[in-house]
């Protein structure tokens, strides 16, 4: 391709300027992503003592372990960028970042707990773990699972803002 080609090569083959995710962006998400994945894998981590481990459909097994808090906590930092992204619609730019308000916190704190009832509920309808004596019940819900999506959203947030600051 020659050099003015290369230049109009959107044009060329017809995709808006507006369809592209801007670097800056995806490297936005990314942070984001892995700071959520990091904590949650932490959290995941020290809460797992408040489960069951023995009782089916959860294993006493190192590897099943290793899986089921990796892939926890991979779900839960996918969870965390949904919200960030919605938070990122709503506000019509990914600049809020720079400048959280109030309101970007209770949008996480508030989702991340719909999200996590909703987790929760579905968890228990399909017996997918059983809680030791030891973990806290919130109508029924575990407090640390309730309260997860939350804090680590929150705390993901901060950290984000002051990185970018």
């Amino acid at each position: 391709m020659s050099g003015k080609r290369l230049e109009n090569w959107r044009s060329e083959i017809r995709i808006p300027a507006g369809a592209f995710i801007h670097m800056k962006n995806l490297k936005l998400l990314l942070s984001v992503f892995l700071i959520a994945f990091l904590l949650n894998l932490l959290w995941e981590n020290l809460h797992s003592l408040l489960y069951l481990w023995n009782i089916l459909p959860l294993k006493n097994d190192v590897y099943f372990y290793v899986y089921k808090i990796l892939k926890a906590s991979v779900i839960d930092a996918f969870l965390i960028v949904f919200i960030f992204l919605l938070n990122s619609l709503y506000r019509k730019n990914f600049n809020w970042v720079k400048e959280v308000k109030r309101g970007d916190y209770l949008l996480f704190l508030f989702l991340g707990l719909i999200f996590a009832v909703i987790i929760e509920i579905k968890a228990k309808i399909l017996n997918l773990w059983s809680y030791s004596e030891s973990m806290p019940l919130v109508f029924g819900i575990g407090l640390t699972p309730l309260i997860q999506l939350a804090v680590t959203g929150a705390i993901t947030l901060k950290i984000v803002n002051a990185l970018k600051n």
